[in-house]
């Protein structure tokens, strides 16, 4: 992201204008590079270091508890498609760039395994503590007109889908990997 994005602030080797998304370049040129270039491309530093924190500390959850079919191959493929969708609702001319998408949908994939996995807590507990981390984490503290929250929303929507369908196809593995601990045997 950091590489990409300073490319596209600088437009070094003239590639700036090739890396952002708009529905006209991706639904009518063809370009569906930039659904993945438009994800590492910032409008600015605050805006890159805000979805590189994220990325990072989700990145580094997702692959090491999932491996790298969910991250980055699941999670990545997965934010094309979020920005597919973003870009669908949006008037030919509007410029997506930035990885909200994508640190959504990780944030969502997380939380969905987390309340189908995590099973020391019951049911109710376990939607309490994802509801609060996701306030917490995810609610904006401030409404910024340039910032597109409908990219969010379908990012965190696609996260849910996909975690849903991940635990669906894998149940018997992850309850397989189960360890059970109780507070005598420390």
């Amino acid at each position: 992201m950091c590489i990409v994005s300073a490319i596209y602030w600088t437009d070094a080797f003239g590639l700036a204008s090739e890396l952002a998304a708009t529905p006209e370049t991706v639904f009518e040129l063809g370009q569906y590079w930039r659904l993945f270039t438009a994800i590492g491309a910032h409008a600015d530093s605050r805006h890159l270091m805000s979805n590189a924190l994220v990325f990072a500390v989700l990145s580094y959850v997702l692959y090491g508890y999932f491996g790298a079919v969910v991250h980055p191959v699941l999670t990545v493929g997965g934010g094309g498609l979020v920005m597919a969708l973003s870009l669908a609702t949006y008037p030919p001319l509007t410029i997506l760039v930035g990885a909200s998408g994508v640190t959504y949908l990780m944030a969502g994939f997380w939380l969905t395994l987390y309340l189908f996995v995590e099973r020391r807590f019951t049911p109710a507990k376990r939607l309490l503590r994802a509801a609060g981390f996701g306030v917490i984490v995810l609610m904006p503290a401030v409404v910024e007109p340039a910032v597109s929250y409908r990219t969010h929303a379908l990012g965190l929507g696609v996260g849910v889908a996909l975690g849903v369908a991940y635990f669906y196809f894998n149940k018997g593995r992850l309850r397989a990997a189960e360890r059970l601990e109780n507070e005598w045997d420390a």
